[in-house]
């Protein structure tokens, strides 16, 4: 190692799982504690309004793709938000938080790019869950097929502790 390569920068971006998600499976997008979605505690997701999925309690800070698809919406504004559409037709909101979009954009960190093709796995974005509780925030990680209706089933799959990678939504077209 030479003498200016230990002020080099290193990578932010954290390393991709070794995970697949078969499908019809959606995977825990962060380590923590897994509810359904009704149990959280933003009304729009607890209602159903916006689909069925989980919420995961984080114990981890990064987000990672719940299984294969395109991003067709991350970064700015919405810093603490994304879509996903998978490769078997459901479409993944992934919300960070509650009210987290009052932080416009503080304590997030984006990975990857609108539009972008993804893997099961790969890192999409980061958060402080200091910052969350800081502004007075819930830091719960909620996922939600907001296209349920077009599903002939969604069930949520785990519940209780997480690894990031764990099957915790399964549904069939």
């Amino acid at each position: 190692m030479g003498f200016f390569d230990k002020f080099k920068k290193k990578s932010s971006v954290p390393e991709a799982l070794s995970v697949s998600a078969p499908a019809g499976t959606l995977l825990a997008p962060v380590s923590g504690t897994a509810m359904d979605l009704s149990e959280v505690s933003d009304p729009v997701f607890s209602s159903g309004a916006m689909g069925k999925g989980c919420g995961v309690k984080p114990s981890g800070e990064t987000v990672y793709a719940p299984a294969d698809g395109t991003l067709t919406v991350i970064g700015a504004p919405n810093f603490h938000a994304l879509a996903l559409a998978t490769d078997d037709g459901a479409e993944i909101l992934i919300h960070v938080g509650v009210d987290t979009v009052e932080m416009k954009g503080d304590g997030f960190k984006v990975f990857a790019e609108k539009g972008s093709k993804v893997k099961a796995g790969t890192p999409l974005l980061s958060f402080s869950k200091q910052k969350i509780a800081a502004a007075g925030h819930d830091d719960v990680v909620i996922m939600a097929i907001t296209n349920t209706d077009d599903m002939a089933s969604v069930d949520f799959a785990k519940s209780g502790e997480v690894n990031a990678g764990d099957v915790v939504v399964k549904y069939a077209k």
